[in-house]
């Protein structure tokens, strides 16, 4: 059996870094500047462990196959999700002054949820996964846990890496944290309302919610 190692395939650089920022703006959102500097160091070290350049080189998808945008890119959905769990934060935060919310904990967390689908969408890890799955399993991790030692590997807290780890089906597991909580929201929300709203594929809607129907596209805009 042949054995492979998560680890970097090229060396970071300053282009990389500087693509992560303009693909991803809402890193800036951030308020601790070190913290804002410790994500783009983790997008950066993320995708350089695969073979893709940037997060806009990345699919449209949750999961690999589904569910999946008709149209866009990686950056559409971790965009928005950031977005989404800032206004989730400011909702609760202006309505119950009581409300305890750890900014950076939450922004930093939302902009990393997704850091680790470099590694699980990567065509060569995936050509290798399907030819033997029994070897190292397939995927041998999920984004989900590659993202939270992606995180640790970048010097973030734990409380991010918690985020990373805690945001999708593992977070069924484990006891989440305010900030993960709302960061799950955000982003399993973004997929349920992308996908009533028509703009994720038909054919992956079904690992969102069976109760689900979906808005057709407006006339002229649909895509393939």
């Amino acid at each position: 059996m042949m054995y492979h190692y998560a680890r970097l395939r090229r060396a970071i650089t300053d282009q990389t870094r500087q693509a992560v920022i303009e693909d991803f703006p809402e890193i800036s959102l951030i308020p601790d500047a070190g913290l804002q500097a410790k994500v783009i160091e983790a997008w950066s070290y993320s995708l350089c462990c695969s073979d893709f350049q940037r997060i806009t080189d990345i699919a449209p998808e949750g999961n690999p196959g589904a569910p999946v945008l008709r149209q866009g890119t990686q950056a559409d959905h971790v965009r928005g999700v950031s977005r989404y769990a800032r206004a989730i934060g400011l909702e609760f935060e202006s309505s119950y002054p009581q409300t305890a919310i750890d900014w950076d904990i939450l922004l930093a967390g939302a902009a990393c949820h997704d850091v680790g689908k470099p590694y699980e969408f990567d065509p060569a890890n995936r050509q290798r996964w399907a030819k033997s799955p029994g070897d190292a399993g397939a995927p041998t991790f999920r984004h989900s846990v590659f993202g939270m030692h992606v995180c640790l590997m970048a010097g973030l807290p734990e409380e991010v890496a918690h985020i990373a780890v805690g945001h999708s089906f593992e977070g069924l597991h484990m006891g989440v944290s305010a900030e993960c909580t709302i960061v799950r929201q955000a982003d399993h929300g973004w997929w349920h309302v992308a996908g009533a709203l028509g703009l994720v594929s038909p054919d992956t809607l079904g690992v969102i919610a069976g109760n689900l129907r979906a808005r057709n596209p407006k006339q002229g805009e649909e895509t393939t």
